[in-house]
């Protein structure tokens, strides 16, 4: 059994904005009068001042994004590289990704990496166009994303080398990728202060022997190491490792305590299981807790997990304690998790468009999630497919293509599958 993989929420710029928190003894009036004369630096020194809030003003992101804007505009980098994160992120103007990749570019072509970076995350998918709401698209090209990020990782620039670890090690048929991966996360692992997702990512290689030799008690080392330093998403799959006894005694107690730790620091599959073991009153001996149980559930598919969304759209369904049934609410769920790739969700919503629960009817849509589950192995999917194959339901009847999913179904173990293939199939 593999580890469990826990979801992450990539955050695909840096948030920092350029120049740390200025001092509260900074003349801020002096620095007004300078910027207000149309001195760059003061500028930007002033859109800082804005942008952290100090005891001398209080925080202002549209005053910070003007002032970075008066910067950027007179020539200096570094606040190119804040006007296009406001930009980006919608910081004290409205949101426009475009504008920010412009900016971002001519940062980068003055010299910034971190604008370098954040230019590299909005080429890997690109921005789609949206002639609706007047949003201008930028096309993907994953291949210059790549060369921007490796030029970055041949710099030491340590982002772009923790992202470039991470795209080799998804390459698991390229042995000398998952070499190269190895090799920077044990250098960075080195450092006096090494950042917690490396070791993290680090552990997830020793657990597997990728690019190294498997190594359970190392892999328990760095992962608790890394909750040390604060990483929710290490606290998770060490609980994951107690609960399930991976390299170390299995212990639901440990297991629960780190779920508790995870979903505190914010990881949603953290908060997903601590869930799981309230509701089902584990580790033995402890009392249901559907209550809190909730509010972990809500808090994990608030924050987009599949599971938690899944689970979600099961209380909806059926009603669960202070739950009420409302399928339509349940087909929301059921959607945001199948967009996510979850085949349970996919499977279950499926079935709602064939019922016309929660949503109109729809047999095309319903073939469209029942196809999207059997890709990922769901059974019943494929055993659903013949069947609408056999009926000529939302499809043109063919007995040919109904065997073949339903023998795709009865071979994955699907008894209903196999008693429609002895009955009819003979």
């Amino acid at each position: 059994m593999t580890m469990m993989k826990f979801y992450k929420t990539l955050i695909f710029v840096f948030l920092l904005i350029s120049g740390m928190k200025l001092s509260a003894q900074a003349d801020f009036s002096k620095i007004r009068s300078s910027a207000e004369k149309g001195d760059p630096g003061s500028m930007f020194m002033l859109g800082n001042h804005y942008f952290y809030g100090s005891e001398k003003v209080k925080r202002n992101f549209t005053l910070a994004a003007y002032w970075f804007q008066r910067a950027a505009n007179a020539g200096l980098v570094d606040a190119m590289f804040n006007y296009a994160v406001c930009l980006d992120r919608g910081f004290g103007v409205k949101q426009n990704r475009y504008n920010a990749c412009l900016w971002y570019q001519k940062a980068a072509k003055g010299g910034s990496d971190h604008a370098k970076y954040n230019l590299a995350q909005i080429l890997f998918s690109g921005i789609p166009e949206d002639k609706g709401k007047n949003i201008t698209g930028v096309k993907a090209s994953p291949q210059l994303a790549l060369h921007y990020i490796e030029e970055l990782a041949d710099k030491k620039f340590e982002p772009a080398e923790i992202l470039l670890a991470e795209i080799y090690l998804e390459q698991r048929d390229k042995p000398e990728l998952a070499n190269r991966a190895a090799e920077i996360l044990l250098r960075l692992a080195g450092k006096e202060k090494p950042n917690p997702k490396v070791l993290r990512m680090l552990a997830d290689c020793k657990f597997a022997g990728i690019g190294m030799n498997a190594d359970s008690a190392e892999m328990i080392r760095l992962l608790q190491q890394a909750v040390k330093l604060g990483d929710g998403e290490a606290a998770g799959k060490l609980a994951f490792c107690y609960e399930y006894g991976r390299g170390v005694a299995a212990d639901e107690k440990k297991a629960l305590e780190l779920y508790k730790l995870g979903a505190k620091r914010g990881n949603s599959m953290s908060q997903f299981k601590l869930a799981e073991f309230l509701i089902l009153g584990r580790p033995e001996g402890n009392k249901p807790d559907m209550k809190t149980a909730l509010k972990w559930y809500e808090a994990a598919a608030k924050a987009k997990n599949p599971q938690a969304l899944f689970r979600m759209g099961v209380f909806y369904l059926d009603g669960m304690g202070p739950i009420e049934k409302n399928a339509k609410k349940a087909a929301e769920y059921f959607y945001e998790s199948a967009k996510l790739g979850y085949a349970q969700a996919q499977y279950n919503l499926a079935c709602l468009f064939s019922e016309g629960r929660g949503v109109m009817k729809d047999d095309a849509a319903a073939l469209f999630w029942y196809l999207q589950a059997a890709k990922k192995g769901d059974a019943a999917a494929a055993r659903t497919i013949g069947i609408f194959y056999l009926e000529g339901k939302g499809v043109t009847r063919s007995i040919t293509k109904a065997e073949q999913w339903l023998r795709r179904a009865a071979e994955a173990g699907d008894f209903e599958a196999q008693r429609i293939l002895r009955t009819r199939f003979r």
